[in-house]
């Protein structure tokens, strides 16, 4: 457990850095990897991290700056870590583990057969796929950072056309890889585990195996 605690695991959250809004890349019980759109950085931050429905406050050491194209990422050590925010890291870190054994896949597809045969062929293959029956349903799941969804299986639905939703997962949730669906069942299945292997919680599965 101490080794799994002491992992930098890959984590979609928010956290305010001083008063930047950036997001978490990657965390672990003594630090964290965001993302910010830019500006100065201090070397002692205070840090609101928002892991779900769990929030708090601690302070943290910058360690590295790396300013990039359009956003610059911090590495940070924590300190000041209250015993209640203690418990919610480690949970996030936890339920990232889990994740990676699970491998959860998004399934957004009109075509009710072709979506039951997707889920019976990947839950098959070891992943757990979540197949949204509404719009509002699909943004919840991609929005909740416990479930760490970094694959979208998509397909004509709710109204909007592959391409339209290519361009909405790209916009709002960039994190996520989005393959088409065919009516080739197995090539899908197919196209799903190579964009999982190449995730970020594939290379933690790799990495607690």
């Amino acid at each position: 457990m101490d080794r799994r605690r002491a992992l930098r695991v890959p984590m979609r959250g928010v956290a305010i850095l001083g008063t930047q809004l950036a997001t978490i890349e990657n965390l672990s019980a003594s630090g964290a990897l965001f993302v910010t759109s830019g500006g100065s950085i201090g070397d002692t931050l205070r840090v609101e991290l928002k892991l779900g429905l769990e929030s708090g406050w601690l302070t943290a050491r910058t360690m590295r700056v790396e300013h990039e194209p359009h956003r610059t990422r911090i590495a940070v050590e924590f300190y000041d870590v209250t015993p209640a925010l203690a418990a919610a890291i480690t949970t996030a870190i936890e339920g990232a583990i889990r994740a990676a054994s699970r491998r959860p896949v998004l399934v957004v597809d009109d075509q009710r057969d072709r979506r039951s045969h997707l889920v019976a062929r990947l839950t098959a293959r070891g992943m757990t796929p979540l197949a949204p029956q509404t719009p509002l349903e699909a943004i919840d799941l991609l929005a909740r950072s416990n479930l760490h969804i970094n694959v979208a299986l998509l397909a004509p639905s709710f109204g909007h056309s592959t391409a339209e939703l290519h361009a909405l997962f790209a916009d709002s949730f960039p994190w996520v890889t989005a393959t088409d669906i065919s009516n080739d069942v197995e090539a899908t299945v197919e196209a799903a585990a190579e964009a999982w292997s190449s995730s970020d919680t594939a290379r933690l599965a790799t990495a607690i195996a």
